[in-house]
């Protein structure tokens, strides 16, 4: 769906197109990994999403709490979808409270590849991820203005466990998120 794009839930994804592969970013990613990144940011500064790129690639080699993945189709990049573990978060970024543990990112998807499968592609198999990681609890917060972000998690089994203005360090748009949870 697009940033602003009114959600349907009349309106179904097709399956996930063949040859669609699920992998870790890499340093040859960068690119389109920062545009489907300037794509959610459109205000954002197109160098400074660049570095922050570049910091989370790098952290795929030296961070085995922190995953960025990409989902290929046939070489090219149409989604990404990321990981991380609480304790891997500087203690003054924490603006609210929250769980300690893992906890998802968003899923983002090529514009022009949306409602084809994809974004439920890169859920499942982040899900798949958490568990070779000998995860059995992880977390997701959730603006809750973001419907088919809320359909989702919910289809996939989580449970809502409270509504805040923020968790962590993440501070929601429309004022309200939802803090998810799911045991493996």
């Amino acid at each position: 769906m697009k940033r602003d794009e009114t959600y349907s839930p009349s309106v179904k994804s097709a399956s996930p197109p063949q040859g669609l592969r699920f992998r870790l970013a890499l340093a040859e990613d960068r690119e389109p990994v920062t545009q489907l990144m300037a794509e959610r940011n459109p205000d954002a500064d197109p160098s400074e999403l660049m570095k922050k790129t570049d910091r989370e690639i790098a952290l795929n080699l030296s961070d085995p709490k922190y995953r960025l993945f990409v989902a290929d189709l046939n070489g090219t990049v149409v989604g990404l979808c990321r990981y991380f573990h609480s304790e891997g978060l500087p203690k003054e970024k924490l603006k609210f409270p929250a769980p300690h543990g893992w906890y998802c990112m968003g899923v983002l998807v090529d514009k022009r590849m949306r409602r084809q499968g994809i974004a439920r592609f890169l859920f499942q198999n982040r899900l798949k991820s958490f568990q070779d990681q000998g995860a059995s609890v992880i977390y997701s917060v959730v603006d809750a203005a973001n419907l088919a972000s809320v359909k989702m998690h919910q289809e996939f089994g989580f449970q809502e466990l409270e509504r805040a203005p923020g968790f962590l360090h993440i501070k929601f748009e429309s004022g309200s998120g939802i803090l998810y949870q799911m045991h493996l």
